[in-house]
């Protein structure tokens, strides 16, 4: 493993070049196409055959036969305006890699890479993936379009500048939620503000909603198994003496167990149905299923943890999931696999920032650490 890390290393020049490309130029869901084709380049490049998936996608195999290999990266970024000081911050206006998609796509060129000048016994197959931001996402049509066709297990990596470099994270079976989506809105005759007594006031109807919903986690569900419901989004109104008649709600419900998904609906549904009762108001409620939850196979697991702890200083098993959402978990629906976050913060260097935030930044020499981490993983000598 040692000789793994220092291939790794010895491309570190060229793993953070691509990374830093690939961040000067983010793109939103669906709209990958500078991206699309700086990746197929440099695959072409390694003398690979990148094949379009998916409107922007991209897959390319490394080797022949069945019982692949398949590793993952997501290509699209955020519609945030960057506030770094990067010398090679976003060039497109009110968009950003905030998330370490560009670090991602860096380290899976790099596996490629390595995997190129150095080939191993099994077939592996490079995916870049689309759209991971946006529901319903990228991996649905990835797989709809047979991209797991011939392969047996699956990995993906998530760059976390909130877990201290040389640090991976990761767990067997449920890891992260299901993350749906909620649209609202709240109806009522509105009036003067100065006699709500004649008013349907929509605008304290959403405000008790919002508190009564927090009741449902604190009251309804299983402590052993967590919930989350946020609103997100509360627009009604541009006056001060004027109830609106309409009110509109955004917002998300993360959750783990399979009870929790299928009761939180009906909950939302009967909370509304009160108020309607008790204040007259009428109401629209949307409920968007989202991503299912993100299971990692408790052998593939195991096999990704005997890797990292040949190449991290800290490998770390998760006591609960996390309540952020992934459609990786749909790969893992179809073929046995594993997620992991990898650590790129570091306190010393003043790197300590959050995923989907304007100031997002990474410690770069987390990335020959996932690329040893990839090639290790399609390396079947190493593995068996």
């Amino acid at each position: 493993m040692e000789e793994t890390l220092e291939k790794a290393y010895a491309i570190k020049d060229y793993i953070i070049k691509i990374r830093r490309e690939l961040h000067k130029h983010p793109e939103l869901a669906f709209q990958e196409e500078w991206t699309h084709n700086f990746v197929s380049k440099e695959l072409t490049g390694l003398g690979l055959n990148p094949v379009k998936k998916n409107n922007t996608g991209i897959i390319a195999d490394i080797g022949k036969g069945k019982e692949k290999v398949a590793l993952r990266a997501d290509m699209d970024a955020l519609p945030l305006k960057e506030e770094t000081d990067l010398k090679f911050k976003s060039l497109n206006e009110g968009v950003m890699h905030a998330c370490g998609h560009d670090t991602h796509m860096a380290m899976l060129l790099g596996a490629a890479k390595l995997l190129t000048d150095y080939p191993v016994k099994r077939p592996t197959r490079l995916i870049f993936q689309p759209s991971e931001e946006k529901s319903p996402g990228g991996a649905k049509g990835m797989i709809e379009e047979g991209v797991l066709t011939g392969v047996s297990e699956i990995y993906g990596l998530h760059i976390e500048p909130e877990l201290k470099i040389g640090s991976i994270r990761l767990k067997p079976g449920p890891m992260m939620a299901a993350p749906d989506e909620i649209d609202i809105i709240i109806r009522g005759s509105g009036g003067h503000a100065a006699e709500p007594h004649k008013t349907e006031d929509t605008i304290y109807v959403a405000s008790l909603f919002i508190n009564e919903i927090q009741g449902l986690v604190a009251r309804k569900s299983d402590p052993a198994n967590p919930i989350v419901i946020s609103i997100t989004s509360i627009h009604g109104g541009n006056a001060y003496n004027v109830i609106p008649k309409e009110v509109k709600l955004k917002g998300t419900v993360r959750t783990i167990d399979e009870d929790s998904w299928q009761n939180v609906p009906i909950w939302i549904g009967n909370t509304l149905n009160a108020l309607r009762t008790s204040y007259q108001i009428e109401y629209e409620l949307s409920y968007n299923r989202g991503y299912p939850v993100l299971r990692n196979a408790e052998e593939k697991t195991k096999k990704l943890l005997s890797i990292a702890k040949k190449i991290f200083t800290n490998v770390e098993v998760m006591d609960n999931p996390t309540m952020g959402g992934e459609d990786f978990a749909y790969y893992l629906q179809k073929v046995p696999g594993a997620f992991a976050f990898i650590g790129a913060g570091n306190k010393k260097k003043g790197i300590s920032s959050k995923l989907h935030t304007p100031d997002f930044t990474i410690d770069e020499d987390a990335l020959p650490l996932g690329v040893a981490l990839l090639y290790s993983l399609a390396n079947e000598k190493i593995n068996n």
